[in-house]
């Protein structure tokens, strides 16, 4: 079939033969190559719009509005910049993107999620009050506060029977009122009559950060009672301090909340939030649906024996590595034989033979798919030799790495390669090399806090044995020697204060540079025909050689022997 008898399928039979496409930058290629297939495909192409810089937030939005024909098929739409960003100064605290979208608003017909993920919150409120009034299927909900909080007649608390919403505290909320925990800012009554009594049926919440709440007081999430409720995840949130009391005086209200809840699949928790001395106390019957968990090892040393039926697992907090960290580690994740995604990170501090705890980690999980590793700190093991114990996970298809490289290690194209060769059933594998000075709480990597990044999909011939990789690598772009002389410009704008609840300004990101190219893994196999095995350099090569002397040798001799 060629393009042209292509482009003249119906169009549901071209969104079919898309959905099966799982690069975007396949399905992009294809929309680009005619009009009529970019029309066809847009409701694939568009439907999910991730934004993660300022520049491509004002060029992406100036285009959905002036092309209303291409906005009408966003329904989800993730807005997150940094305020490391170039275009910060002209855009501080998202006034200008916020600005678009209050003006795009109108023309985003099916949009059902939006996620503003900034340093700020929208300094145009009349954005929300937009989306709103003009996205009627919009259900779910994301934002962030950072030095600026929502007033408490802010448009944001005004929405109604949300099916999801997620809250971030950034860095500048704790800078700017660590004074004011004790009236919990972000969690007044107006955001919690939003989520409990005019949102009965939330489905998903998510809050990362927050204060803590003075002794004896309860927080209002724990008396909420959402039936439909299956993802929650909490972040350092002090609940509850004391039990309550009535009937349920012997558990603590955050245990009840859990009890009460049936549904939930995806559940995580801080520290802070659920206390592993207590999670004891949670009835061994609850949460039967829970098959995703993000949490500390004490809490999955509680939760593993009475729910073997979980499937994703992250332990958040990273492992000191000590003498019985394998063991440990390697016991807990025994009796969860249903586990097929597992994230860990390991701290070292000193040179440490990693290659018994990598043994022990895939051991223990023989049926992963999707394998997350971080090693921070110290330079721990080649990438190779970590390629080689992972190897004997036969199942592994995703594969994602992050460690501290070695003084004289390879570079990410020559890892790539090893990583390969040692387990040729992967699909696609990441590899990050990070800084020893990287603080633990900003790993896993964000925000291109990085050293070098790559990406790596494995394509397969016709015997499902890889041929090539396409490679996307991200390494810092390289800075003058010296520094340009500045001009001072007064701007009043608050200072950041340091306070005992916060920690150091996070490092800032850095300017990138991606390059994409395709690294052949058979060199000197283009050639075609005979001719090209001939040349090929390995075994198939060599016998074919040997061979190939052995019938010349034989042609000879009978052209001897009759002439």
């Amino acid at each position: 079939m060629n393009s042209l008898s292509f482009a003249a399928l119906p169009g549901d039979l071209i969104l079919e033969v898309t959905s099966y496409l799982s690069s975007r930058t396949d399905i992009l290629n294809l929309a680009l190559s005619s009009k009529h297939l970019f029309t066809s495909t847009c409701p694939v192409l568009y439907a999910y719009v991730h934004l993660g810089t300022a520049e491509q937030c004002q060029r992406t939005l100036s285009m959905l509005r002036s092309r209303p024909d291409v906005a009408r098929h966003v329904q989800k739409l993730y807005i997150r910049f940094s305020s490391a960003s170039s275009h910060y100064m002209v855009n501080i605290n998202g006034v200008t993107i916020s600005a678009m979208l209050r003006e795009l608003a109108p023309k985003l017909d099916v949009l059902h999620t939006f996620i503003w993920d900034a340093d700020e919150i929208p300094q145009c409120d009349d954005m929300w009050f937009a989306l709103r009034m003009s996205c009627p299927r919009l259900r779910t909900l994301g934002t962030c506060y950072g030095s600026v909080i929502p007033s408490q007649r802010s448009h944001l608390l005004e929405f109604k029977n949300l099916r999801g919403f997620s809250l971030t505290l950034k860095h500048g909320y704790y800078t700017h009122h660590a004074d004011d925990f004790q009236d919990a800012l972000p969690f007044d009554g107006c955001l919690w009559d939003m989520l409990i009594r005019h949102s009965p049926n939330l489905e998903e919440l998510h809050v990362l950060g927050g204060p803590l709440i003075l002794d004896g007081t309860m927080h209002p999430l724990c008396n909420a009672r959402w039936p439909l409720l299956h993802s929650l995840s909490l972040g350092d949130l002090m609940l509850d301090w004391s039990s309550g009391t009535g009937p349920m005086s012997s558990k603590r209200p955050f245990i009840a909340f859990l009890e009460a809840h049936q549904r939930l699949r995806f559940f995580r928790a801080s520290r802070t939030a659920l206390s592993p001395h207590i999670l004891p106390s949670l009835d061994p019957s609850a949460l039967p649906h829970l098959t995703h968990f993000a949490g500390s090892l004490e809490h999955l040393q509680v939760l593993a024996p009475s729910h073997p039926q979980i499937t994703h697992l992250a332990i958040e907090e990273p492992l000191i590595i000590r003498d019985l960290a394998p063991l440990l580690v390697a016991g807990v994740l025994q009796s969860l034989r249903c586990l097929t995604e597992l994230r860990v990170a390991f701290v070292f501090h000193s040179s440490y033979e990693s290659g018994n705890l990598i043994r022990n980690l895939v051991s223990t999980c023989p049926g992963l798919t999707t394998l997350e590793i971080t090693c921070a700190r110290r330079s721990s093991f080649r990438v190779d030799t970590l390629a080689k114990s992972v190897s004997c996970l036969p199942r592994l298809r995703h594969l994602r790495l992050t460690l501290v490289p070695a003084a004289t290690g390879d570079s990410l194209r020559v890892c790539a390669s090893h990583i390969v060769q040692a387990i040729p059933r992967l699909h696609s594998f990441t590899l990050t090399f990070i800084s020893p000075s990287l603080p633990l709480s900003l790993t896993p990597v964000d925000f291109g806090l990085y050293e070098e990044s790559g990406n790596y999909v494995i394509r397969t011939d016709e015997h499902g044995l890889p041929h090539s990789l396409s490679c996307t690598e991200r390494k810092p772009v390289l800075h003058l020697p010296f520094t340009l002389p500045s001009i001072p410009i007064p701007l009043a704008l608050p200072l950041l204060a340091f306070s005992p609840f916060t920690s150091p300004s996070p490092p800032r990101e850095r300017k990138m540079r991606i390059q994409r190219f395709l690294l052949n893994l058979r060199p000197g196999t283009s050639k075609c025909g005979g001719l090209g095995l001939i040349l090929e350099r390995s075994t198939a090569g060599d016998e074919v050689r040997v061979l190939t002397v052995l019938v010349a040798l034989s042609g000879l001799a009978l052209w001897g022997f009759f002439a």
